[in-house]
């Protein structure tokens, strides 16, 4: 489990994390999501150690990542391709990671194979695309099979495959019972893994909460068809709700499933569809990110 408690961050005066509190529990995979420069890398570094903050903690599994007594079983982390070493082979890299963490070196096989880079191995590192390069460092984060991940930005540069073996590799260390935390930017295909969010922008914690309890306010369409869809649409309206005409049906805006329900039982209509239509992640986090503007201003 991370815990991250009131982390303040200054470079040059100007405030990158203001107050930065959530934690990513275990079993699950939380998304970090914000905006270039919202404060996600930075917050992270602070977790692994190689920042201190001006104020709070990170602590992994209750203590600091840097006071753990075996840090690669603790947690395995992959922070960006800048932190690769280029001039070694994909093997010779996860070989020294197994060196030095006291790992059998069989293990090197076994994640070559999980990560799809066998034939690859031998190949030095700067060679390597984008996508090979987030394998071999997702690989070195898995040498000691620790009880937490914490991942920045892995998906960029996978290939649909790529992105589709990495949520299915998120999923099943979650299901183990690992603590994953993983930033992206790429909202839509988040969305398919994360279990619990948590919203940066410009070093505040926005918004934060279970995936399936993120909603715009009042936002969430509904779709209900029923026997009589004029009737229906006349009754909506009076109730003050928004319609239009939809492939399935019509689209109800401003009432929740419940309530269009009730119009319809009130009207004597029977429903052949009632349907929530949720916000996608990145609807919730764009109207969230605005609000917390207007409310800075």
């Amino acid at each position: 489990m991370i815990e991250v408690k009131g982390l303040i961050k200054s470079y040059g005066g100007k405030k990158v994390l203001n107050n930065v509190t959530f934690s990513a529990k275990d079993g699950c995979v939380t998304g970090f999501v914000g905006p270039n420069g919202a404060g996600k890398s930075t917050t992270m570094r602070m977790v692994v150690g190689l920042e201190r903050p001006d104020a709070g903690m990170a602590l992994v599994d209750g203590i600091a990542f840097s006071q753990a007594a075996n840090p690669v079983r603790t947690m395995g982390t992959y922070l960006g391709q800048s932190y690769l070493p280029s001039h070694m082979t994909g093997k010779e890299y996860l070989l020294y990671v197994c060196e030095v963490a006291g790992v059998r070196k069989a293990r090197v096989n076994e994640l070559l194979q999980m990560v799809e880079l066998v034939g690859s191995e031998n190949k030095q590192i700067s060679s390597y695309s984008l996508g090979m390069k987030q394998r071999i460092g997702i690989a070195a984060a898995l040498v000691g099979d620790p009880t937490t991940l914490m991942l920045d930005e892995p998906v960029n540069g996978l290939d649909p495959m790529g992105v589709q073996w990495l949520r299915d590799v998120l999923r099943e260390q979650a299901s183990s019972g690992k603590a994953v935390l993983l930033s992206s930017h790429l909202l839509s295909e988040l969305e398919l893994v994360a279990d619990y969010v948590v919203m940066l922008d410009k070093g505040h914690v926005v918004s934060q909460g279970a995936m399936d309890d993120l909603e715009l306010d009042g936002s969430g369409s509904v779709i209900v068809s029923t026997t009589d869809d004029q009737a229906m649409r006349l009754l909506l309206q009076q109730a003050g709700a928004d319609v239009r005409d939809g492939e399935h049906g019509l689209i109800v805006g401003g009432l929740t499933a419940r309530e269009v329900g009730k119009v319809a039982f009130e009207g004597g209509l029977l429903v052949d569809h009632l349907e929530q239509l949720r916000s996608s992640l990145e609807e919730v986090f764009m109207a969230t990110a605005a609000r917390s503007q207007q409310e800075g201003e």
